[in-house]
């Protein structure tokens, strides 16, 4: 593929679909601080959402938590296959990045033309920090969702 390489940080669902998406096109590397963890979309031939409704779980209230677990990756079994046939890549969240290099955890290094960040709702990034990446308050530098440039 001559897309080039896409890293998509995070694990949950919005991540798993970019990689899947993005993987048509390009090499792709899903990574995170955790393993995806797959669940069944349609236990007993239903969606899950209609269980929840049957149930009433969708009514509880949410659970408060600091670091609440990584959410499940619900799954028609497309997404779970695309992983296991090499469409896309898993691996353990990288150190650093130094410029167009990604360094992961064994130190071995790889060029990486793009990283997208699908990581949930409340920033966690001390790994773009020195890179002046981030604001004052965490959050990643950017203008309308693309980066504005670095110190």
């Amino acid at each position: 593929m001559d897309g080039g390489h896409v890293v998509v940080v995070g694990t949950g669902n919005s991540a798993v679909q970019i990689a899947y998406e993005l993987a048509a096109e390009r090499r792709v590397t899903l990574v995170g601080r955790t393993p995806i963890r797959f669940v069944e979309q349609c236990p007993l031939g239903r969606d899950l959402h209609f269980w929840f409704r049957v149930t009433g779980f969708d009514r509880l209230p949410p659970a408060r938590a600091e670091a609440p677990p990584p959410s499940p990756v619900l799954d028609d079994g497309r997404y779970r296959r695309a992983l296991r046939e090499g469409r896309y890549a898993w691996r353990a969240m990288f150190t650093r990045l130094e410029g167009d290099q990604a360094v992961w955890p064994d130190g071995r290094r790889e060029r990486v033309d793009a990283v997208l960040l699908a990581t949930g709702y409340r920033p966690d990034l001390p790994y773009l920090a020195e890179m002046g990446a981030l604001a004052g308050d965490g959050r990643p530098r950017q203008r309308r969702g693309l980066r504005t440039p670095v110190d």
